[in-house]
């Protein structure tokens, strides 16, 4: 995907550490106060860094955002990346790595997931709307060649609607990353899997549970 630059040549004339201190500050205050209340102090303070510095570095909380929100798609993207299975690799194992991959990166980007999650608000579609149009592209792309790789082995159903299964997948991968993010849509799948509130809920049966309702779905 191609990238847009949205900082100021100055920011490019810090030290790495420094551009990945003020990123990972913008996202950690973004996530946890959300785009309209954060503000430039909040994200200055967390930085470590003065006002005045971060105006050298971005032109305004817009555009700060607009970079970080590309940062998050590009972990997304390597996500894809490394999930894209081998023509070899069954659809099921495909499936199986994709549900794992989503609860290890959503652990692991915790603030990210947030950021995610906030970008698909109604109030935010004039910032997430192109970015998510690219980053759809390449998911899109990896589903539509895992399903036709599957067809072509005579896994899946001959009847099925490639885009439409796609798009399947992909809700179900979103829905579960959002239920490492958010305690409502966590309690939707305790609720989905007849878990109670006080039950853990075990990564195997998260899994196995949703590879399962995938391939009941599309395979023969």
């Amino acid at each position: 995907m191609k990238r847009n630059i949205y900082h100021k040549p100055t920011f490019e004339k810090t030290t790495r550490d420094r551009q990945i201190q003020v990123y990972w500050a913008a996202i950690s205050v973004f996530s946890e106060k959300g785009y309209e209340a954060a503000s430039v102090q909040d994200i200055a303070h967390k930085a470590g860094i003065s006002v005045g510095s971060l105006y050298s570095y971005f032109s305004s909380k817009e555009d700060l955002f607009k970079a970080i929100a590309e940062m998050g798609y590009a972990v997304l993207e390597q996500i894809v990346t490394e999930w894209s299975p081998q023509k070899e690799d069954s659809f099921r194992s495909a499936m199986t790595k994709l549900f794992e991959m989503t609860l290890e990166y959503s652990r692991k980007y915790p603030d990210l997931s947030k950021l995610y999650l906030l970008l698909t608000t109604d109030s935010l579609n004039p910032y997430s709307e192109q970015l998510s149009k690219e980053m759809e592209i390449s998911f899109r792309s990896a589903y539509v060649k895992l399903l036709e790789n599957a067809m072509e082995k005579n896994e899946l159903r001959s009847d099925i609607d490639l885009e439409m299964a796609s798009y399947f997948i992909d809700n179900t991968a979103v829905m579960l990353q959002f239920s490492q993010t958010s305690k409502y849509y966590q309690n939707r799948l305790r609720h989905y899997l007849g878990l109670t509130a006080e039950e853990e809920i075990p990564d195997e049966r998260i899994v196995n549970a949703l590879v399962n309702s995938v391939c009941d779905g599309l395979c023969k």
